[in-house]
């Protein structure tokens, strides 16, 4: 069994209106794009600039699985499949876009038991293109079962 996660700019509109209604001080959108900061991005930051941008991820990542009526699922044996569908052509390592901050929410929303290697067999990376729908798309193949064909699409 599999299921899908989309992070594309509607979800993202969806949480700045929840967020700002939320905070209503708040002038600044917490999420700037539907694809998680490259290493290079959240390597470079002070630690209390990444300890925020580490926060505001998981409470989105939170706030996402729980509209999804997905909390508390406690799926404990899978592989995770992340593609960043980014919005140019510019050159993009895929083992720089570690997915640290989504997995963090996805445990502490219930999701996930935990994102240790007895619970999250495998993570899966891709880049790819699309200019007119930058996302990110998760699939967590439950129960550690994956089609190898299903993956090389």
């Amino acid at each position: 069994m599999k299921l899908k996660l989309i992070i594309d700019n509607n979800v993202l509109d969806k949480y700045n209106k929840y967020y700002f209604k939320k905070h209503p001080r708040a002038r600044k959108v917490p999420i700037e794009k539907p694809i998680h900061p490259s290493i290079n991005v959240w390597m470079i930051l002070m630690r209390p600039a990444m300890n925020l941008l580490k926060q505001k991820w998981k409470d989105f990542i939170i706030w996402y699985i729980n509209d999804l009526g997905y909390q508390d699922f406690k799926i404990g044996n899978c592989i995770i499949e992340y593609t960043y569908f980014m919005p140019t052509k510019r050159r993009a390592d895929n083992d720089n876009m570690t997915p640290k901050f989504i997995n963090d929410g996805l445990v502490e929303s219930g999701f996930l038991v935990d994102d240790d290697y007895k619970h999250l067999k495998k993570i899966i990376l891709a880049c790819d293109y699309d200019k007119n729908n930058p996302r990110t798309e998760i699939v967590v193949y439950i129960n550690g079962q994956i089609n190898i064909e299903e993956v090389i699409e």
